[in-house]
């Protein structure tokens, strides 16, 4: 993909907001279990916790695509958020965690989320906002 095809497919601020929310999300769900923070282990209930983060990945990831939207590319950068996920769980007994399908489920639930907010808010009739005077 060309430069000029790149930019007129992304938002590079945003591209490179989602890279930084996926590299954190990713760096702390691979803190080896015994080194997890106590803080971070009190925040919030795992599940929310999982669907919070794969909500802003995904949501950054969407507001990331110029518009408008092309169908095929908002479906592949979806299965790749979903196959992250997947990836992100399998990895995670490498560092003494446990890999959990009800998270991974969590994960897909926050990806979910995102894109029914994104489609509902993106085709969603706009309504006119100048005002007519009689």
């Amino acid at each position: 993909m060309t430069e000029g095809t790149w930019k007129s497919r992304f938002r590079p601020r945003w591209v490179l907001l989602t890279l930084l929310v996926t590299g954190c999300v990713l760096g702390l769900t691979h803190i080896p279990g015994p080194a997890i923070p106590r803080v971070l282990q009190d925040v919030a209930p795992d599940k929310v916790e999982h669907i919070v983060a794969y909500g802003l990945i995904a949501g950054s990831f969407l507001l990331s695509l110029q518009r408008p939207v092309r169908p095929a590319l908002l479906l592949l950068g979806l299965a790749a958020l979903a196959l992250l996920g997947a990836l992100d769980e399998i990895t995670q007994p490498l560092v003494n965690r446990t890999a959990d399908i009800g998270d991974y489920l969590s994960d897909l639930t926050g990806l979910t989320v995102s894109c029914v907010v994104f489609l509902a808010t993106t085709l969603s009739p706009r309504k006119d906002k100048t005002v007519t005077r009689r």
